[in-house]
C-alpha cells in the first residue's frame, strides 16, 4: 500500500506513449503509476539539479 502522504496527479500521454509505459512496466514488473511517478520524479530532480547549477553560475558572474 502507497505511503498516504502522496499526491495524485492526471495527465494524458498519446497513445504509443501509454503503450511504451505498460510495455515497459510490465517488463519490470511494476505498475504504470509506479513507473510514472518514477519517471515525475527523475525529471523534477534533474530539473532542481540544472536550476541550482544556474543559480551558481549567475552567482559566479556577480
Amino acid at each position: 500500500m502507497p505511503p498516504k502522504n502522496l499526491r495524485r496527479v492526471t495527465t494524458y500521454v498519446l497513445p504509443e506513449i501509454a503503450k511504451a509505459l505498460e510495455e515497459w512496466a510490465d517488463k519490470d514488473e511494476r505498475s504504470v503509476s509506479w513507473l510514472a511517478g518514477k519517471l515525475i520524479e527523475k525529471g523534477v530532480q534533474e530539473h532542481q539539479s540544472q536550476e541550482q547549477q544556474q543559480a551558481s553560475a549567475r552567482e559566479v558572474k556577480e
